[in-house]
This record gives structure tokens, sequence and C-alpha cells, in this order.
């Protein structure tokens, strides 16, 4: 190193100093600077307490020596809805949170108080009833081969249709950066928690098959489907198999993938032909759930003959994001009939790990229509019916218990109307005991 190179360096170094110090110190002395943190502590409710419905919370905050309260404080379990909380005369900040507004199971319970910043939390659990929702997810607008555009969709969907869930989805071969970018937004703006679930979405247009990619973060996906399939389960959104068919003519003949089936959560079960499709791709291993959308190009959406119900503990897109990824759905062709199948307590589309010996089946539909009488009921095992019931009423409820051969097998069931319409359940998948 040069006299001159050895000044320079010299120099920078003393103007580092002059300036503050290193790095490393200006760090260090910026936390100094920073005002200490009040202590957060919640008292209710108990850390790793069963909760259900409206939830209260009380927390405790205690201000650091000389320092102040913190000017807002705000709750929830892990996420959205974040609840504001309010002092209480007697010092505590309480509020009140809908359980039923996230997903059932372990959750966190989070309290944020800022400025300066503190936050507590515990774990807790989650058990609400399920809900039926129905919603379409599969539509388009101008944007690729519809009508008119997103705005107008989103509350058409809303106020006319009356959905409780909606999807957009135009081909995103055909949307642009601009419109892709208003595809989100007025999904964002159309979505209300409690009221009305909005997701964005695009449809994968190929001549191998149709999928649609739900809430994707970019327009621009891979060409083939072993690319999609991998981009999609490490992107962790959902993605659904749309008009296949009988199976045969796309996707391969709807050839199994292990990622694929990582990544692929819905298969649109809506006639005959599709029902074939379902069947082809349950025994090839795929776990899917039927699907109800319609896949309107005309300005009806939600509105035609086709719907999905999805069963979930509230209507809030954390909620309803969770059903569809865990398969909690079925396809209707009656917009007001509710069909839920559980198996050993599992609700369909659910994987059962736990090996069992005797299976217990339950299967409730009803309609609000009396003159939807409920003709037959269908039980599947392993693509083939082995058991039906014919009630013969709007409503029913039909139990029956079963033991299989050793080894893995899925369940769901089919419901026809006395009018014609079909209802298909997503499959429950277990493992039955024995050698």
């Amino acid at each position: 190193m040069t006299r001159t190179h050895v000044f320079r360096w010299a120099l920078v170094v003393a103007l580092v100093f002059v300036a503050g110090g290193s790095p490393a110190a200006q760090k260090k002395q910026a936390k100094k600077a920073q005002p200490p943190a009040p202590k957060v502590q919640i008292l209710q409710p108990a850390a790793e307490e069963t909760l259900h419905g409206a939830v209260d919370v009380a927390v405790k905050i205690t201000p650091p020596r000389g320092g102040k309260m913190p000017a807002s404080v705000y709750a929830g379990f892990g996420g959205e809805p974040w609840v504001p909380l309010n002092e209480a005369p007697s010092g505590e900040w309480r509020a009140r949170i809908d359980s039923a507004l996230v997903p059932n199971g372990p959750q966190t319970l989070t309290v944020v108080a800022g400025s300066p910043k503190a936050a507590a939390s515990i774990p807790v659990k989650l058990e609400n009833p399920l809900k039926c929702y129905f919603g379409d997810l599969h539509s388009h607008t101008s944007y690729s081969d519809g009508s008119l555009i997103p705005s107008v969709a989103h509350k058409y969907a809303r106020e006319i249709a009356k959905l409780d869930v909606f999807s957009l989805t135009d081909h995103l071969e055909k949307v642009d950066d601009a419109e892709w970018d208003d595809l989100r937004e007025q999904a964002f703006k159309a979505n209300d928690d409690g009221r009305f679930v909005d997701i964005p979405g695009l449809e994968w247009t190929k001549k191998l098959g149709h999928a649609n990619i739900f809430d994707p973060k970019t327009r621009l996906w891979p060409e083939d489907a072993p690319s999609m399939y991998q981009a999609a389960a490490e992107a962790g959104v959902i993605v659904k198999f749309n008009h296949p068919g009988t199976g045969e003519k796309v996707f391969d003949g709807l050839a199994y993938s292990e990622v694929g089936d990582r990544a692929v959560e819905l298969m649109e079960v809506r006639r005959a032909e599709e029902e074939q499709a379902f069947l082809r791709a349950l025994k090839l291993g795929w776990h899917l759930a039927p699907d109800g959308s319609d896949d309107t190009h005309a300005p009806d959406w939600g509105n035609v003959k086709s719907w999905t119900g999805i069963w979930a503990p509230g209507l809030s897109y954390r909620n309803i994001w969770d059903a569809l990824k865990h398969r909690h759905v079925y396809s209707t062709l009656d917009r007001n009939c509710k069909l839920l199948f559980t198996l050993n307590g599992a609700v369909m589309g659910d994987i059962v790990e736990q090996p069992a010996e005797k299976l217990e089946i339950e299967v409730s539909v009803e309609d609000a229509d009396a003159q939807d009488a409920i003709a037959k009921i269908e039980l599947f095992e392993d693509g083939a019916v082995v058991g039906a019931h014919e009630p013969q009423t709007p409503a029913c409820r039909w139990k029956m218990s079963r033991t299989p051969a050793p080894g893995k097998h899925y369940y769901f069931v089919k419901v026809t109307q006395a009018d014609g319409n079909n209802l298909w359940s997503a499959p429950v998948w277990i493992t039955a005991a024995g050698e």
C-alpha cells in the first residue's frame, strides 16, 4: 500500500468517527437512544385455553420508569382480523374478538402495543361450528374473453347474485400488467370479511388443459404442467382443474404428479362426464375436491346454474382460503342445498393419518325448498357405490357404519335430487387398520 493510500484510509476512518463512530457503534448508539418498551401481559384468555365465538381479551400494560403508555394496542390470532383494545377505568386494556373469523385449531393470540413497540403472545385453540357458504370460483370479464369490467362483476356477484365467495379468473395469457394490477386491486377492494370474500385469480390456459390459480402474486407462469405444478407448490397458491371433460384428453390423461398433488386442490365436477374425470383422478392418486363454479363469460357472475359449497367457521378471507386448501367443499347444481359428509368426525376433504378399524359415516343434506326432495344419496368407496339411501325429503341425516378391508381407501357421496340436480362431496381419505 502506498503512502497516498495510507493517508486516504486514515482520512476515511477519521471522518467515520467524527460522524459518530463505526457502523456497529452507530447501531449500538441508536439502540440505546430508543425509549424502553412497556411490558405487555395477557390476563385473559389463559394460555392453551379452548375458545369459541366472541372472545374477551384483557391485557395489562406496564410502562417503563419514566416512560409513556402506548398510544394504541391491537390483538389478533396471528393475523387478520386485528382488533383495537381500549383502556378501561381499571387500567386494563380490553377488546372482543370474533374467533369464528379465524380457522379452527391451534392459533396464537398476539397483542401488539405500538410506539414504543411491545408485544406478547400465548397459544390457544379455536373450536367453532362450521357454516356453509356458497361461491363461484371461475368467471371472466372483458379483460380476457368475457363481458364488462372487474368492478362491475364484483358488485353484481355481491349485490345481485348474493354470493358469499367470488373469484374473477381471466385468462392470464390475455391480461396485461395494468389489467392484472386492476384485477387484484378490485378484488381486494370488494373483499369485506364477515360479508363477502373476494379472491383474485387467473386462468392458466394451454392446449394441455386449463387451470385456475388463486391469489397468484404474478401473472407470469410456466408454459408446461410440471413446471406450473412446481411453481404453484412453491408459491403456496390454490389450483383448480377446469372443465376436464372425461379427463382422458387433459393434463396427459390426468397423469399423477406428486408435486402436482401438493399444488392442486380442486376439480370442476358439474355433469356426468366430469364425474368420470373426478373418478379417474381419484383412482390415479390425486387428492381433489369437486368444485361447482360456472365459468361464465356473460354479465351474470354467480347467477347461472352451478356453485361451490364451502364449509368454514365464518366468512373471512382467511377462513375461506383455509377451507379451500383443505378441500372442505362440494359441488352443487342447487344454489341453497347444504351437503356435509363426515367420516369418524373428519370433514370431507380431510386426509386421516391415524389408522381406523371401523368407520362411522354421517351425511347431512338440507334444502330450504320443500319441493327439492332428496331422491338418492350414494356412498362411494374407492370409486364404486357401496351404499345408498332414498329419503324422498328435502332434508335428511343418514348414518352408517362400515368395516373396510385393510389398506388405504377414499369415500365420498353423490346426492341426486328429485328434479335431477346433483351434488358431489369431497372425499375423506383413510387408512383401514389390519394386516
